[in-house]
């Protein structure tokens, strides 16, 4: 018999901490929706609240169905049709999100470090030792993460700490100054490149463990994170970070800590391991999506075929600034992040709740006939 639970709450979370890990390493005023970072430090408290409220029809459909993910509820409430079409949503939209950040990593290679191999054989490496990790099963990589969430937090707060003592004061900008438009479009770009409550809608069934309360740990300390991280940057760059397309590498780069002169090994070490953490997690829950469609030997057969359209994508991206515009855009980000977390649980929820009021009084009138 199989097993329910495979990996705790505690492991989830760390996963998704991990995977967060990448937002804050790619934010910049280009995609934050202006100059002044400090309105983002709003947009970050703004987002943290929001969460508790996005979080509730995923955590009210899981709450009546403990033992279903989205896409086995979807098969039960609109069949198999239905489902089909959920899995392939949120496969494509994996597919999609592991694209945008690969190529956000080729273009840092590109613009910053100049690599000595082309960013597309970068791609196919990475893309090889993803599918490797997803083929492990999402147990492994849930040990893998507890790891990675180590040396990401020890690196954020390494540079945090290291940035303390060239703050300059000056360099913060009074909050709202410019309007709140950029903390608005802020908001929205944090919650758009958040893929967590998709992965959670895939995984909640094989958790066990307190997930309420880690689930409050995770999207409080990710964001009292992102926050620390902001105040950091901001007060040793100042207006400087403006014209920066990855200003927490830029402020890495100007800070020391003794044994290291520069802490950009750091800032990169950092983003391998979330970034790695997340395509592989992405990656099995693509094979669990695909296997709603076809079997287990299919999905896995699938899986390299995928990756190489994902870094396909990717390398595509990288080289195409129109791509770019639409890709990085945030409305069209924030539309299908926002559907595959908050709207298809809610339209679920909905459809459950109708077909449970339905059936309770056809037991009323079979109980009142009997009697």
């Amino acid at each position: 018999m199989q097993k329910q639970y495979r990996i705790s709450a505690g492991q989830l979370f760390s996963i998704l901490f991990v995977n967060r890990s990448v937002i804050m390493l790619t934010h910049n005023t280009l995609l934050g929706g202006g100059e002044n970072m400090v309105d983002n430090i709003l947009s970050a408290l703004l987002a943290l609240v929001l969460n508790f409220v996005l979080i509730l029809p995923l955590y009210f459909l899981h709450r009546r169905n403990p033992q279903e993910n989205v896409l086995e509820t979807g098969e039960r409430l609109v069949g198999k049709p239905g489902a089909i079409l959920l899995a392939v949503f949120y496969g494509l939209y994996f597919m999609a999100i592991d694209s945008y950040y690969l190529s956000f990593f080729q273009i840092f290679l590109n613009n910053i470090m100049e690599p000595l191999m082309p960013v597309w054989l970068v791609a196919l490496a990475f893309v090889a030792v993803v599918c490797y990790a997803a083929y492990l099963g999402i147990e492994a990589i849930a040990r893998t993460a507890g790891f990675a969430l180590a040396i990401i937090l020890i690196g954020m707060v390494w540079i945090g700490v290291a940035l303390l003592p060239k703050i300059q004061w000056i360099n913060y900008d009074p909050f709202l100054y410019n309007g709140p438009k950029q903390l608005f479009t802020g908001t929205a770009l944090f919650l758009a490149r958040s893929t967590g409550f998709s992965t959670m809608a895939l995984l909640l069934p094989r958790v066990s463990g307190k997930k309420k309360l880690k689930f409050c740990i995770w999207n409080t300390g990710i964001y009292c994170l992102m926050i620390f991280l902001l105040l950091g940057m901001v007060g040793v760059g100042g207006s400087y970070l403006k014209n920066q397309l990855f200003p927490v590498y830029t402020a890495a780069s100007l800070a020391d800590a003794g044994v290291l002169e520069r802490l950009d090994v750091v800032f990169i070490t950092i983003w391998v391991a979330g970034l790695f953490i997340q395509m592989s997690t992405d990656a099995y829950l693509f094979m669990t999506c695909l296997r709603k469609v076809a079997n287990k030997k299919a999905s896995r057969i699938a899986l390299p075929v995928a990756s190489l359209l994902v870094a396909a994508l990717a390398v595509a991206v990288t080289y195409s600034l129109p791509l770019q515009k639409v890709f990085y855009g945030v409305p069209l980000l924030f539309t299908i992040t926002i559907t595959a977390a908050v709207g298809i649980p809610l339209v679920l929820l909905i459809v459950d709740l109708i077909r449970k009021k339905k059936r309770v009084p056809e037991k009323a009138q079979k109980g009142e006939g009997s009697a």
